[in-house]
């Protein structure tokens, strides 16, 4: 199957299940060509979580608050989503945390009103049970992604810190495709693994399963903040690229996809919530442009905006790939509470003229 087989696939089944959906998405092109921002909003609902990973960026309490401090409600999400829909955006992801632990779980699902918006949950599969699965697509989930950080199972339950997480991801995926949920294998590429073959193996294996692969290259932050040497080289993204052209069910958001080229999608294309209402260009972006407590989505997206890191083109990942970035913005969060506001971040040079 071709790339445009598999986007094309994604779009009918969307328009038969959504049609209101399938319709703001058929606009995101021209939104796109006028420089008018589309975030897919990634929300972390919660931090809690039943597992302690190596590669985590909600880590060793640098996102925590005073106790009594606002937390995201499904009030709130509710607000956010009318927000997000009269702002004409059409996706939200669900993340944390780890949302199958999430008590209201339900009640976060229909804040995000499924019938306006594509609803994807990225989960460790633990929990997702063929019954679980059935009723998170009979609330209106569309898409589960489900994280495999090796396809040796021992690898990654070492990483996870958990025997048996292996089986559990399988099993899950297995579970969510039976549901009818679309099934993204999520996993982390690092320099250490990128070229050892493994790729391949989970191109084939989500190619066999009618998945699709999710390539999310390693991040200096979060537990391996200030790992440079984990970060993937020019010539690790050659190889991942012409895995892509061998295998197009491999995805990264830096390549063209569904007829555009858009490069790093900070702000544009992604935006990241944290338990606290903090509003940030992605997850690895530990910036703050805003907060949906005392602000509005769309004045967040204006903030930034006006930056001209997430105006500009950029065939790079800025916070995985871009090291000038990395060492001259991303590193003034080191060491800090999360996250650092915009103002701490940017100087009058790094605004838009």
């Amino acid at each position: 199957m071709t790339l445009n087989q598999i986007e094309q696939a994604k779009r009918e089944k969307l328009k038969s299940e959504k049609p209101l959906v399938f319709n703001k998405i058929l606009k995101i092109a021209e939104r796109h060509s006028q420089g008018i921002a589309t975030p897919i909003i990634d929300i972390a609902y919660s931090y809690i979580c039943n597992l302690s990973c190596n590669h985590c960026t909600a880590w060793r309490g640098r996102w925590t608050r005073p106790k009594g401090a606002r937390i995201l409600t499904p009030e709130d999400l509710r607000r956010i989503s009318d927000e997000a829909d009269a702002l004409g955006l059409s996706q939200f992801c669900i993340s944390g945390g780890e949302p199958t632990v999430f008590k209201d779980l339900d009640d976060v699902i229909l804040a995000l009103q499924p019938d306006k918006f594509h609803l994807t949950m990225s989960t460790h599969g633990h929990f997702l049970t063929k019954e679980k699965a059935k009723h998170l697509k009979g609330l209106g989930l569309d898409k589960v992604k489900i994280s495999l950080d090796d396809f040796d199972p021992k690898a990654h339950d070492a990483n996870r810190n958990s025997e048996g997480a292996y089986g559990k991801a399988i099993t899950a995926m297995a579970n969510a495709k039976e549901a009818g949920l679309s099934v993204v294998v999520q996993t982390c590429v690092t320099h250490q693994n990128c070229q050892t073959g493994q790729i391949l193996e989970m191109a084939k294996f989500a190619q066999e399963n009618d998945y699709t692969v999710d390539i999310l290259v390693a991040r200096p932050t979060g537990s391996w903040e200030g790992r440079f040497d984990v970060l993937i080289t020019p010539e690790d993204e050659d190889y991942l690229f012409k895995s892509h052209q061998e295998f197009p069910v491999l995805h990264r958001d830096v390549w063209p996809a569904y007829g555009m080229d858009k490069g790093c999608g900070a702000v544009h294309s992604t935006l990241h919530i944290t338990q606290y209402g903090d509003v940030m260009p992605c997850v690895y972006i530990h910036i703050g442009i805003g907060n949906i407590f005392t602000g509005t989505l769309d004045e967040a997206i204006k903030r930034g905006q006006s930056i001209k890191w997430f105006t500009q083109y950029s065939r790079l990942c800025l916070s995985g790939e871009d090291r000038y970035f990395i060492e001259n913005y991303i590193a003034k969060s080191y060491g800090k509470q999360l996250p650092i506001p915009w103002s701490e971040a940017f100087g009058e040079e790094d605004l838009v003229s």
